[in-house]
């Protein structure tokens, strides 16, 4: 088996392969997008979370939590709620709160402010005595039939307007977009023009690949789906950075300076593979057992952090070996060509003025 080292890699000279590839990828992830859709969680939706704890006998095996959990999904049809498929699950440190999510329906408009207060309504209730027309009171009602020791205070819901997911998605754009512009500026000042491009595009890529994975799987796209895509920023600007820190370093020796920009970034590549892949697989074992450990102990909302988690560490170390680098030498050439066209027709009309053309 051959070492990294005595690779014969040619990151540079395969660039186009690697950048369709890409391409291929993002494609497909609009259209998926277009067709199927993302699984949009309720923080950005608007809706409500309807949580009821059954207790400890639910978890001892005494009554069977599912079957219950099948008889409160069905009431909440027939009451005419939205009942997302996939938005229910089970939490809580016995891992027998069921958590379920509600949408707004056909009507999420935040702008509809009646609307929101018939939604709350049907939630909570309105009638003085225990709010019986509240689907909480029929729950608890419901779940008494098989529990008598359940009580209407193990029935709760948290209630997301639409105006609110909204200014939550927007400043979750906000936040992103001030992200990658902040390193965009770094990488230029510590590097180059070049550099900072290069590495924003592979940025863009991983964001793309991300969104493409969790559309496939329908992942919940909530608040913590923005988390993810920071952190994976974070992890995969560290990564190229680290490789393009190499380029500046190879360009620097006595040796390598008739050396083209094809033979520095394959040679950084080559440097830099195992630090690289190390790094990823022991990012991602420490993500998989956290993921395995809280959902073993009912932490479910981790399986929603973990996996674009691990998407986006697959697709940001993809970019930042066989992507960034290339394409910096990409636009370099470009720049290059640009600075010899600009260059000719200077020349050009240089001759035309000396000749009195």
């Amino acid at each position: 088996m051959k070492k990294i080292n005595d690779l014969n890699l040619k990151v540079a000279e395969w660039f186009k392969y690697f950048g369709s590839f890409a391409v291929a990828l993002i494609l497909t992830g609009i259209i998926l997008l277009l067709t199927i859709g993302m699984n949009i969680g309720l923080d950005f939706a608007g809706g409500a979370t309807v949580n009821v704890s059954l207790g400890s006998d639910y978890s001892n095996g005494v009554y069977d939590k599912e079957e219950t959990k099948e008889q409160i999904l069905n009431l909440l049809k027939e009451e005419g709620f939205n009942v997302s498929e996939g938005k229910e699950r089970w939490s809580g440190e016995d891992n027998t709160t069921l958590e379920i999510g509600i949408e707004y329906g056909d009507k999420k408009s935040g702008d509809d402010a009646e609307y929101q207060e018939q939604f709350l309504n049907s939630i909570q209730g309105t009638e003085a005595e225990n709010f019986e027309d509240g689907i909480l009171f029929k729950i608890s009602e419901l779940v008494k039939q098989t529990d008598n020791t359940f009580v209407k205070d193990d029935c709760s819901a948290q209630i997301v307007g639409a105006s609110t997911a909204r200014t939550l998605l927007k400043n979750a754009i906000i936040a992103a977009s001030v992200a990658v512009v902040v390193m965009l500026i770094y990488i230029m000042i510590r590097f180059t023009v070049a550099s900072g491009l290069a590495a924003i595009v592979s940025l863009c890529h991983d964001v793309f690949i991300m969104i493409t994975l969790c559309t496939i799987f329908q992942v919940q796209i909530n608040t913590t789906f923005i988390a993810a895509i920071i952190t994976v920023i974070g992890y995969s600007i560290n990564a190229t950075i680290v490789i393009f820190d190499r380029v500046r370093e190879l360009k620097k020796l006595n040796s390598l300076k008739d050396a083209s920009d094809s033979e520095i970034v394959n040679l950084a590549v080559k440097n830099t593979l195992t630090r690289t892949i190390y790094t990823t697989i022991t990012t991602l074992l420490v993500i998989v057992v956290l993921a395995v450990v809280c959902s073993l102990m009912g932490v479910s909302t981790m399986a929603e952090f973990a996996l674009p988690i691990i998407f986006g560490l697959l697709a940001g170390t993809y970019s930042s070996v066989f992507l960034a680098t290339p394409l910096w030498v990409y636009i370099r050439k470009l720049g290059a060509k640009m600075k010899q066209t600009k260059k000719s027709k200077k020349s050009i009309k240089n001759l035309k003025v000396e000749d009195g053309i």
